[in-house]
């Protein structure tokens, strides 16, 4: 019997091993050894306060935190991974802070003990480690575009003007401001709107913000728009100039209008801007008055500039000139008497000279005077209340002339001219 089990043994051990050998090839056939890379694969960083607990901070190089793996295992268990059972990890406590690297472990949470392999190219997360630093930054506001025709930015507030910026000293550093921004293209209203905070270095570009910690992400921003109107300058000078020299209405200023922006009824109601500033007083001036004066004291509340380019400043030039004198002949047929008691009348009594009226103004205002814009007359009742007189006789008295002007000339010598009082029936009977 033993000889029987011993004959052929050799051939026996190898039809086993052949046996075995055609098993596993059909196996391997079925379900081979296969392979499969899951990509972009986000590494865990396990025990961070082993580095933050030190006052420490670490930044991530050359995103050595996203990797891809390659997993070798049987096709049947390749077909039931996906990426969300690929595991990476790295742990903070494997660092000691002369290091730059930590190391990554890959596993996967299900058939990990039946893969053949799992690895990645990128065996190690690359860090730097260096002091915390915080620092605060005052948020500055921005805008971009236009505001719609006729309507400019008035007051841009962010609700908080503070931001408060924690990392590595290295990157806290190169910040030199926070900053958001906000479209006013086309807007013609107010807006409040949530905008972002970005961070800045000192030549303006922006500063990569992955591994630094901001207090705030985004802060309220309220825009006000203002509707704007050009309006005219309307100047006032006071005091009266020399004697013999009179304004002549012409101010001049540069510029004679401004552009005023304001809300609502403000903007709506204002149609000028009347300036009556102490150095447009004219006392004792025998010349033009030259002056400079700021607008913006005497724009009504809640009313500003609208042009950014103007300082407010106007150069004014109030005209002054000499007066002249000039004489009028006056037509007696054309001098009303007035007043005269019921019983009489009255008229202009024989004059050897030319009734003539002298009159003082400026050149120009004289020469555009017109002869029916004077009006001459004798007033028989104020007369006689100037004389106390209750009763008039008929004849002659000497009474003064009144003369009504136009604006700007006066009247440079009194006229006392012969009025002649007389009965009516007397009158009649001539």
């Amino acid at each position: 019997m033993k000889k029987k089990l011993t004959d052929n043994l050799g051939l026996k051990i190898l039809a086993v091993l052949f046996s075995v050998a055609i098993w596993f090839s059909v196996v391997n056939i079925s379900d081979p050894v296969d392979k499969t890379v899951f990509r972009n694969i986000p590494v865990e960083i396990l025990n961070e306060d082993a580095v933050t607990s030190q006052g420490k901070v670490y930044e991530i190089l050359d995103e050595t935190n996203v990797i891809d793996v390659t997993v070798w295992a049987k096709r049947s268990i390749l077909d039931t991974l996906g990426r969300e059972n690929i595991i990476a990890t790295a742990d903070m406590q494997e660092i000691n802070f002369m290091d730059t690297m930590v190391r990554i472990k890959l596993s996967t949470n299900k058939y990990n003990d039946k893969l053949d392999s799992i690895v990645s190219p990128t065996e190690n997360m690359l860090i730097r480690v260096e002091d915390m630093k915080r620092k605060q930054f005052m948020i500055t506001t921005k805008t971009v575009g236009e505001p719609a025709e006729g309507y400019i930015l008035g007051n841009v507030s962010a609700e908080q003007n503070l931001v408060r910026v924690s990392g590595p000293e290295s990157l806290v550093d190169r910040v030199d401001h926070a900053e958001v921004s906000v479209d006013v293209a086309g807007l013609s209203q107010d807006i409040r709107t949530d905008a972002t905070i970005h961070l800045y270095d000192a030549d303006n570009n922006p500063v990569e913000e992955d591994n630094l910690k901001k207090s705030l992400d985004q802060v309220k921003v309220g825009v006000e728009i203002l509707q704007t109107k050009r309006v005219p300058l309307v100047f006032v000078p006071s005091g009266t100039p020399a004697d013999g020299y009179a304004l002549t209405g012409e101010i001049e200023s540069k510029p004679s209008t401004v552009l005023v922006a304001g809300r609502g009824s403000a903007i709506k109601n204002i149609a000028q801007i009347e300036i009556t500033d102490a150095a447009l007083n004219v006392s004792g001036k025998n010349s033009d008055l030259a002056t400079s004066i700021d607008v913006k004291k005497y724009l009504p509340e809640n009313i500003i500039l609208a042009e950014s380019d103007f300082s407010g400043k106007v150069n004014v030039a109030v005209s002054i000139e000499k007066e002249i004198t000039a004489e009028i002949p006056l037509n007696a047929d054309e001098i009303a008497i007035s007043g005269v008691p019921e019983e009489l009348t009255g008229r202009i009594g024989e004059t050897e000279e030319e009734i003539v009226l002298k009159v003082g103004g400026l050149a120009k205002t004289i020469e555009e005077m017109e002869e029916t814009e004077i009006a001459a007359s004798v007033d028989v009742a104020a007369y006689m209340q100037q004389h106390s007189l209750t009763e008039l006789r008929a004849g002659e008295y000497q009474m003064k002339l009144t003369v009504t002007l136009p604006e700007g000339i006066s009247q440079e010598e009194e006229i006392v001219l012969p009025i002649e009082i007389v009965e009516k029936e007397a009158e009649n009977n001539e």
